[in-house]
């Protein structure tokens, strides 16, 4: 009876040590997700767009309504404008921008809006007096965008990054702070300095939005820019938030648009991103995709009734 007993243990034992062991094998062999494509469902994924034509459109309510239903329709959560130095000319304009942020806010769920302008006088000045009419921060602009293109030889890559820490600095005076973004092409004008450049990026910026301009977009075209800023930004003890830049525009993806949605693209890039491998990699963090522009991207991209 008691070598019986002592076999039913021994037998016992064995049985649930190699079920153990075999939860652990599963566990070890068993794909986990990857932890980049929850960001791809979530709410807090950075989805812009910016707003072309915006003279056009600010104070008159039917266009601004069919404009900002689509951004939301869209799950735009911030918008890019355009046309600023014209609707901030005078003051007398600011009351229709006011009137226009604050409905993009209240009624379209529009959480961020940028400025975006060329040059570092252009926000201490007409960007920063629209503000500081403003008592209420639902009124007023929440981010800054540099968009001068040295790589197209609209400015020495010495003046823009003199403009860029301008705007920085400038930001970094308000209250609250006014972070700091831009949109980059390519590292040239000067050639060969791609490591210099993208250290200045990195340096004087909160997020760089890295273009994919092709009829259909892919991780290669943009991979060897985000080598340079992954390595800048590891070398500057950083992570560096990266928004990809798609472009509607006919001559780029507009008909790749008619046919897929903006999401869809951000995820098949981000699941090549997934798969990628380069030096300066885990500096970088993908947070989301900027369409170029609602003009283009509303045909492209229309609303549909449910």
């Amino acid at each position: 009876m008691k070598s019986n007993l002592y076999f039913i243990f021994l037998f016992s034992f064995a049985f649930l040590f190699m079920q153990c062991s075999e939860d652990k094998l599963m566990e070890a062999v068993t794909p986990k997700s990857h932890v980049e494509n929850f960001r791809v469902s979530s709410d807090n994924l950075y989805r812009g767009v910016y707003l072309d034509s915006l003279k056009y459109i600010v104070g008159n309510e039917q266009l601004e309504n069919n404009m900002l239903a689509w951004c939301q329709y869209n799950n735009f959560k911030t918008l890019t404008c355009y046309d600023l130095y014209t609707l901030l000319a005078y003051s007398s304009g600011y009351s229709k921008m006011a009137a226009f942020i604050r409905k993009a806010r209240t009624q379209y769920g529009i959480e961020t809006i940028t400025a975006c302008m060329a040059s570092a006088g252009a926000f201490t000045g007409l960007v920063n007096n629209y503000n500081a009419s403003r008592t209420d921060p639902i009124e007023k602009f929440n981010y800054s965008n540099l968009e001068l293109e040295w790589w197209n030889k609209a400015s020495t890559f010495k003046n823009y990054i003199k403009q860029l820490q301008g705007i920085k600095a400038w930001g970094d005076s308000q209250n609250p702070r006014i972070p700091t973004e831009e949109y980059m092409g390519w590292f040239k004008n000067p050639n060969n300095q791609d490591s210099t450049q993208a250290a200045g990026l990195v340096e004087n910026s909160d997020r760089i939005m890295v273009h994919a301009y092709q009829t259909i977009p892919s991780l290669s075209y943009m991979k060897d820019r985000l080598k340079w800023i992954g390595k800048a930004a590891q070398a500057q003890n950083k992570v560096m938030p990266i928004i990809l830049l798609f472009s509607a525009e006919q001559a780029y993806s507009f008909n790749y648009f008619t046919l897929n949605s903006f999401d869809q693209t951000f995820n098949m890039i981000l699941n090549q991103y997934d798969l990628s491998s380069f030096p300066g990699k885990e500096n970088l963090e993908i947070i989301g995709y900027q369409i170029f522009a609602q003009s283009d991207a509303r045909q492209a991209q229309p609303m549909t009734v449910q």
